[in-house]
């Protein structure tokens, strides 16, 4: 006698996903926005960085066409005139104190009247109004007071960009009167046109500045200066703290570039020296033993781009 089969029982259906394979999407899709997210800041960064320097090569143009207009004289890169030398001192420290006739300044945030284009903002800080900007002379071969602050900028400043003080002046003179005399005694030379830089391809034109002090970032008073004509490591001004892996800079010859740091968030670490210690305007490295240390070359890319052709080049290992 055959046995019956028994009926087979129907399995139950899936309706849904366990708590686990819930968690292992969430972890996916969580990771997936982590991605995009990284790499939305990186294109975002590097838009920001393209535009700056696009309004480098402007202030570039915008300094030839001065030259253009002003017998190849580039305009200075002071903010203000210098009114120290007496008249008739006919002296080379006296030709440097008489750079920056008021015609030719970059910006006009003092004039000789007093400091009428600046005023001081909540935290204490020197800001520029709008018509230090306007009346300077760049502004009418750019027309807009975009072009310049940086988009990477993050403070309030109307002006995030500096020129290089050595040149479009005889020397650079918002230096103390006796380094000045150390600029002469190096071999200096007027660079206040284009025929006067042997270089103009290696020459520095522009670049981000943040001029900070313990209330923090001011406007950017006079040019931009590196301390190349001594043996020892000077950082005079320093670059703009607001990239960890380097700052977007101009050349004389109308290019630009991005300058990645041989020692990573540079600007911040000279910022932070200067205001804890080493005096603003004097910063150097923490735990500096020897001048030319393997870490201080950015400080000789500088110094070897200021202008290069008339100073000595630096270079490691140079110095005693």
């Amino acid at each position: 006698m055959t046995t019956p089969a028994h009926p087979t029982r129907p399995r139950p259906s899936r309706t849904g996903f366990t708590i686990v394979e819930l968690l292992v999407v969430l972890a996916i899709i969580l990771l997936l926005i982590g991605f995009i997210w990284a790499a939305v800041g990186t294109i975002r960064e590097q838009a920001r960085t393209t535009s700056c320097l696009s309004n480098q090569r402007q202030l570039n143009l915008a300094n030839y066409g001065f030259a253009a207009d002003n017998n190849g004289t580039f305009m200075s890169p002071r903010s203000s005139p210098n009114l120290n030398a007496g008249v008739g001192d006919d002296s080379d420290i006296a030709d440097c104190s008489r750079g920056g006739e008021e015609y030719r300044l970059f910006t006009k945030s003092y004039d000789s009247e007093g400091q009428d284009r600046i005023y001081t903002d909540s935290n204490g800080r020197p800001q520029e109004y709008e018509l230090a900007l306007t009346d300077g002379a760049a502004w009418p071969y750019l027309g807009s007071i975009d072009v310049y602050s940086s988009p990477l900028d993050p403070t309030n400043r109307l002006r995030s960009y500096a020129f290089n003080a050595y040149v479009g002046e005889i020397c650079p003179d918002n230096l103390p009167i006796d380094q000045i005399e150390e600029v002469l005694s190096a071999g200096w030379r007027s660079a206040r046109t284009l025929s006067g830089l042997p270089k103009p391809n290696e020459t520095l034109m522009t670049i981000c500045e943040e001029d900070a002090d313990a209330n923090g970032p001011a406007f950017n008073n006079q040019g931009w200066v590196v301390k190349s004509w001594t043996c020892y490591q000077g950082w005079w001004d320093f670059p703009a703290p607001w990239l960890k892996q380097g700052v977007t800079l101009s050349f004389a010859d109308g290019s630009t570039e991005f300058y990645k740091y041989k020692t990573p968030d540079l600007g911040k670490v000279l910022i932070e020296n200067a205001l804890s210690g080493y005096g603003y305007h004097r910063a150097t490295y923490a735990g500096d033993t020897q001048p030319y240390a393997e870490h201080n070359s950015d400080w000789v890319w500088f110094a070897n781009h200021m202008l290069p052709g008339r100073i000595q080049d630096a270079s490691l290992g140079a110095c005693p």
